[in-house]
């Protein structure tokens, strides 16, 4: 489980393009409204967030309700509810203390996780629906009238506040999107801006291309086109490299490599890679050297289950690029040796 942990660090690292909640939304949204009780009784109140369990995003628009326990002798206040604001966040206070309360939340027809609150002190709650297994997104944003990438274009998506700034390739990476229909808008100073509905799929993983023309002018429906190249290669700069590198080295994705031949959960070169690459192999699991994620051999690597692969490249290391060939440490001469990046989910 740990190795787990590790390898899944190490991908977001390499991504390297920042995905978030709208801090700027969460950071002016006003506290929910405040639903009161009895104010004859001694009070207190709590408050908190209702966030997507998968994704970990905040859900603006839920529904949170709140049922007392049942008490011999006591009355039972009735049922109150409250809506998230923008930055997901409710608020109850005036609740009669020293009692016990069920609260819930739920988001379009989703219900959440019911939880059972102590009202002894002002406390914060939070409460999460599972919108279903989110989706891998990358917005590649380019110009219309040029085609190149538009770096710096802030793309949005509502209303659940997720937002990135395409790099210098003009892409921008969504990690972790509840599936659902979203409305995504994107800006760029001296383009107009673009806002299109979009309807995300559960477990969808997709890079959709979005033009921006320079003049401020209406705008055809959004074309979305799926390029079918794997967002998790083109964030870890695989097809770059491809490109540069060509028939120097050997590049495969996941529609390549399923022909190879397998052992165990462990996949095999075709026989002239082996060949090519089997000298003083240098091998990167996401970018790290092997060794450094407990791998004490390339022959351990049968624990990598062969449905998490999602593309190879090998050159020797004479060809290697940099940036991949900085991150290992080596006394071996270059024309001694070769590298294999592995690529996983």
């Amino acid at each position: 489980m740990r190795r787990r942990s590790v390898l899944d660090v190490a991908l977001a690292a390499l991504i390297g393009i920042a995905v978030s909640p709208s801090e700027s939304v969460a950071q002016r949204a006003a506290p929910a409204s405040c639903p009161t009780g009895d104010t004859g009784q001694i009070q207190v109140g709590f408050e908190g967030v209702v966030r997507d369990d998968e994704s970990d995003l905040p859900l603006p628009g839920a529904i949170v309700r709140l049922s007392y326990e049942t008490e011999e002798g006591r009355p039972t206040p009735e049922d109150l509810t409250a809506r998230t604001d923008e930055a997901g966040r409710y608020r109850f206070c005036g609740l009669e203390a020293f009692r016990q309360v069920k609260v819930r939340a739920s988001y379009l027809l989703q219900r959440g996780k019911e939880r059972t609150i102590d009202l002894d002190r002002p406390q914060d709650v939070e409460l999460v629906v599972d919108l279903g297994n989110p989706a891998f997104l990358i917005f590649s944003i380019a110009d219309a009238s040029t085609g190149a990438p538009v770096e710096g274009a802030m793309v949005e998506l509502t209303p659940i506040p997720a937002a990135a700034i395409t790099d210098s390739l003009g892409r921008a990476a969504f990690r972790a999107i509840p599936p659902g229909g979203y409305e995504m808008t994107v800006r760029r100073i001296g383009y107009a801006d673009r806002t299109e509905p979009i309807e995300v799929e559960e477990e969808q993983v997709a890079e959709l291309r979005v033009e921006l023309v320079s003049q401020a002018v209406a705008l055809e429906p959004l074309e979305v086109k799926i390029t079918g190249r794997d967002p998790y290669l083109l964030s870890s700069g695989f097809y770059e490299r491809q490109q540069l590198i060509g028939k120097d080295g050997y590049f495969g994705t996941r529609k390549d490599i399923e022909s190879y031949t397998m052992i165990g959960t462990l996949f095999r070169f075709k026989k002239e890679l082996s060949i090519r690459f089997a000298r003083n192999q240098f091998v990167l699991l996401n970018g790290r050297p092997i060794s450094r994620l407990g791998y004490r051999s390339v022959r351990e690597l049968r624990e990598v289950k062969y449905s998490r692969i999602r593309g190879i490249e090998a050159y020797s290391c004479s060809d290697a690029p940099d940036e991949l060939m900085l991150r290992i440490r080596a006394d071996v001469p270059l024309g001694d040796c070769n590298l294999i990046a592995i690529w996983t989910r």
